[in-house]
C-alpha cells in the first residue's frame, strides 16, 4: 500500500505541475506489482477526481474552449467501448497493449515535429474521432493522453485549449470507465482507494502551486526516458504473467 501511495503521490505532483503525466506514470508502475485490473482502478479513481478538480477551478474558461467540446461525443462512446475491451482482454495482452501505447506516446512528438502540413481544419472536423480513440485507450488501458495530445497538435490548439481538452477527456473518460466497472466486483478495497484519492489530491495541489516553476521541456525528456523503461518492464512482466 505504501508503494502504491508513493507512486500516486509522485504522479499527481507531476500532473499538477505540468498538466499531464498522471496515468502514464502511475498505471505502468502499479501494473508491475499489482493485478492489472487493480492497477487500472487504483489510478483511474484519483485521476477522475483530479480532472474534476481542474475543471471546477477553471470552469470560467470552459465556455469559450472552442473545439474541445466537439471531442465529448467521441470520448463517451469510446470510453464505453474501452470498458468492454478492458474486460475482454487478458492481463498479458493488456500489458503488451499498454506497452505499445506508451511506445507510441514516445514516438508521437518526434513524428509531429516532422509533420509540417497544416491540417488544423481537418483535425477539428474529425474531433469526435480523436475523442473516440482517446476514450477507448482511456478506459481499456488507462492512458488516453497520447491521442488528445495528437489532436491538440494537429488542430493547433493553444496551450490552454490543450489543457481543457485533456482534462475533459480525463474526466468524462474516467467517469464512464469507473461507473461501468463499479457494476462488477472491484479489485481494490475502499481503504487504499480512499487513501489514494486523498494523497493524489494533496500532491496534485502542491504541484499546481509550483506550475510554471520547472522547465516543461526537461520534464518531457525525463518522462520519455521513464516511459521507455516502463515499456521494457511491461513487456518483461507480460512474459511472466499467466
Amino acid at each position: 500500500m505504501l508503494a502504491s501511495l508513493a507512486i500516486l503521490a509522485g504522479a499527481a505532483f507531476a500532473q499538477g505541475v505540468f498538466g499531464l503525466g498522471f496515468a502514464m506514470i502511475a498505471t505502468p508502475l502499479l501494473a508491475l506489482f499489482l493485478d492489472y485490473r487493480a492497477a487500472v482502478l487504483l489510478a483511474a479513481v484519483p485521476l477522475l477526481v483530479l480532472a474534476g478538480n481542474w475543471l471546477v477551478v477553471n470552469r470560467h474558461d470552459l465556455r469559450h474552449s472552442g473545439v474541445s467540446w466537439q471531442l465529448l461525443p467521441g470520448i463517451v462512446v469510446g470510453a464505453v467501448t474501452g470498458v468492454w475491451v478492458h474486460v475482454a482482454l487478458s492481463e498479458r495482452l493488456s500489458l503488451l497493449l499498454l506497452a505499445a501505447l506508451l511506445a507510441f506516446s514516445i514516438a508521437l512528438p518526434w513524428g509531429l515535429q516532422r509533420f509540417r502540413t497544416d491540417v488544423s481544419m481537418a483535425a477539428r472536423r474529425t474531433a469526435p474521432l480523436f475523442g473516440a480513440l482517446a476514450g477507448i485507450t482511456e478506459s481499456a488501458l488507462n492512458v488516453g493522453a497520447p491521442f488528445m495530445v495528437m489532436f491538440g497538435e494537429l488542430a493547433r490548439l493553444t496551450r490552454r485549449q490543450q489543457l481543457i481538452a485533456l482534462n475533459l477527456g480525463f474526466f468524462f473518460g474516467k467517469a464512464v470507465q469507473v461507473s461501468l466497472l463499479s457494476a462488477s466486483a472491484w479489485p481494490v478495497s475502499p481503504l487504499p482507494l480512499a487513501l489514494g484519492v486523498m494523497i493524489s489530491l494533496l500532491f496534485y495541489r502542491i504541484g499546481d502551486r509550483l506550475a510554471g516553476h520547472y522547465p516543461e521541456e526537461t520534464f518531457r525528456r525525463l518522462l520519455a526516458k521513464f516511459i521507455g523503461l516502463m515499456v521494457l518492464s511491461l513487456i518483461a512482466r507480460a512474459a511472466t504473467s499467466s
